[in-house]
């Protein structure tokens, strides 16, 4: 073996290091240029794998054409046989003539298949331990050389290397994916509070607004039925604030929208007898949704109640229904009665004086919507809707994964809010 062919190796070795993207190429790249070059018959290059206790082939030249479709299943004990040794003992393992070695009797029968007298096993190391071996396995009785030797050893650290490397650099594309993906959730969260924070002002400045007419002291109304009002508007208000913070939790599970339905209409039956509310079930088949139960049936409370509240005339009327479409149920709840709601003329239209997408966002309650006078026979239902009600069950229906539509493209004649919530389209019964 000259010394220039073993520089060429050494060298070509270190380049392939440098270029290579996963250390395999460079563990086969090395088994292809040195096993030859020391007159090996072939080679084998395993590493620990992730129980630390077995060693697993990763790359081999050679390896005896018979038995190579079986190489994939070789495992190797670490403290057993030459490889497993030189792990172990984290030393170069050196047999000259396997046969010669009675303590060897074991891997007699394995050599005669394999065609292997002499090996030469060299740990993998990195500062962290090793982390597998590469041996060299002679037909003949060989005693290797000093030169040998020291190239065996040179490409031991180099596939060493060339492993470390590779998983250092999983390691920190891994780190790096993980921080993109927390950077990208913390600016989600940033927004959802920042537009929460938003929401609440504004919610707070409708509920100052509305607390300062109900409690002028010009005001007309009986006393009991403003503190009332007051109260309702109050507690509705700080719900809103608890809904649409961060901290905010749910209790999902499977319900059939019916349920929390039947439920919300049943409290304001007991609530407002005099307004009749009916509701319409469909005879197919509904798939469960996944809410929190209590969460859903409050957010139908709030909207039933609002369709309560419109038809709290002479001959009002409330519907609800519940409707199964391609992909989504619907709630729904029209009221005959009067119209609650009027445009918002702070949030400008769209492109040719079209109203914006969502027609909820630029809907707020009509001025004396929730008025009442003196002796108004509807007076327990209009102090117990409030102007919060709307955005408190539009924050609710967001969070339980859903959108509060309302049907409208003049706002004079909205009478019906849509509650509605997607569905697998392998439940859908349509």
């Amino acid at each position: 073996m000259s010394d220039a062919r073993e520089l060429l190796a050494v060298r070509e070795i270190a380049h392939a290091f440098l270029l290579a993207e996963h250390p395999d190429d460079v563990q086969q790249f090395a088994l292809d240029r040195v096993t030859p070059l020391i007159g090996a018959s072939f080679s084998l290059v395993m590493q620990l794998g992730p129980d630390g206790g077995l060693l697993r082939p990763v790359a081999q030249h050679e390896w005896p054409a018979p038995h190579r479709q079986w190489i994939g299943a070789l495992r190797v004990r670490v403290g057993d046989g030459p490889s497993g040794l030189a792990v172990a003992e984290r030393r170069t393992v050196e047999i000259e003539d396997l046969f010669a070695d009675p303590s060897l009797e074991a891997w007699y029968e394995v050599a005669t298949e394999l065609g292997f007298r002499s090996i030469i096993a060299v740990p993998l190391e990195t500062a962290e331990g090793p982390i597998g071996a590469v041996a060299f396995y002679f037909a003949d009785a060989t005693c290797v050389s000093d030169e040998q030797r020291a190239l065996v050893r040179l490409v031991a650290d180099q596939l060493a290397a060339a492993t470390d490397k590779s998983r250092r650099t999983d390691a920190l594309r891994r780190a790096n994916a993980a921080l993109a993906e927390a950077n990208a959730e913390l600016e989600l969260q940033a927004a959802s509070w920042s537009a929460a924070a938003r929401a609440r002002t504004a919610s707070e400045g409708v509920v100052v607004e509305a607390m300062l007419s109900l409690t002028r002291q010009d005001d007309p109304r009986d006393r009991t039925d403003r503190l009332a009002a007051v109260q309702w508007l109050a507690q509705h208000a700080r719900e809103y604030r608890e809904v649409t913070a961060p901290t905010f939790v749910l209790s999902p599970d499977d319900v059939d929208p019916r349920e929390p339905l039947r439920e919300a209409v049943a409290r304001w039956r007991a609530r407002a007898p005099m307004i009749p509310v009916q509701i319409d079930e469909p005879t197919v088949l509904l798939p469960t949704m996944r809410a929190d139960v209590a969460q859903l049936t409050r957010a139908l409370e709030l909207v039933v109640g609002l369709g309560v509240c419109g038809a709290a005339v002479e001959g009002g009327a409330v519907q609800a229904g519940v409707r199964l479409g391609p992909g989504f149920l619907e709630l729904s709840v029209r009221w005959h009665g009067r119209p609650l709601f009027e445009r918002d003329d702070r949030v400008p239209a769209g492109p040719g004086g079209q109203l914006p997408a969502d027609p909820a966002r630029i809907l707020r309650m009509r001025n004396g919507a929730l008025a009442w006078d003196a002796g108004d026979p509807f007076v327990a239902v209009r102090t117990a809707v409030t102007a919060v009600d709307l955005p408190l069950a539009r924050a609710l229906v967001a969070r339980l994964g859903g959108e509060l539509h309302i049907e409208a493209g003049d706002p004079d004649l909205v009478r019906e809010l849509l509650l509605v919530f997607p569905v697998d389209a392998e439940h859908d019964h349509g």
